[in-house]
């Protein structure tokens, strides 16, 4: 390691060590000290449990639509054909017609 990285990685060592150092104590809000009675506390329960609807939702709608993707994929192989097969003869013909 030449001299320039280890006083590079010694610099960046001092300053974290300052930082971690020089921490004060911090005064908690409602929510974090625990009342819960606060409306701020029911309002973060409230925003939560809205987050997890929205995250559940779209993870349902991913699973529905992998599973119509599965679904299709089954009826294609038993119909012997694929999509891209079926574009090309489309477009084959039309380009015959003109």
């Amino acid at each position: 390691m030449s001299q320039r990285a280890s006083a590079r990685i010694a610099s960046v060592f001092l300053i974290c060590l300052a930082a971690i150092s020089s921490a004060q104590p911090v005064m908690a809000c409602s929510v974090c000290y625990g009342d819960p009675n606060s409306p701020m506390t029911k309002g973060v329960e409230a925003g939560v449990l809205v987050l997890l609807g929205v995250v559940g939702t779209v993870l349902l709608l991913l699973a529905s639509l992998l599973l119509f993707w599965m679904r299709r994929a089954a009826r294609l192989d038993e119909a012997g054909g694929s999509v891209g097969q079926a574009s090309t003869a489309w477009t084959a013909e039309s380009r015959a017609g003109s």
